[in-house]
């Protein structure tokens, strides 16, 4: 299952600063995204990565004309 831990890069290795529930010896896929990114950089690795993906389910489109005028 994915998760989300933040980590300190300290003597070439990275450290969870918090507990991580991860088995000894695991091979894990890290993408590393910096806290300085630009905010559309974020959301384009996201994007790609298929976070938005259900927007485009028809079961996620839950507004009508009745909600109120269009912006």
């Amino acid at each position: 299952m994915p998760q989300t831990i933040q980590v300190i890069y300290e003597n070439g290795v990275l450290k969870p600063l918090g507990k991580v529930d991860i088995p000894e010896h695991r091979t894990l896929e890290i993408l590393i995204l910096e806290d300085d990114l630009p905010l559309s950089l974020i959301g384009r690795v996201a994007e790609q990565g298929g976070s938005y993906d259900f927007l485009y389910h028809a079961a996620e489109d839950i507004y009508t004309t009745d909600d109120g005028e269009a912006v």
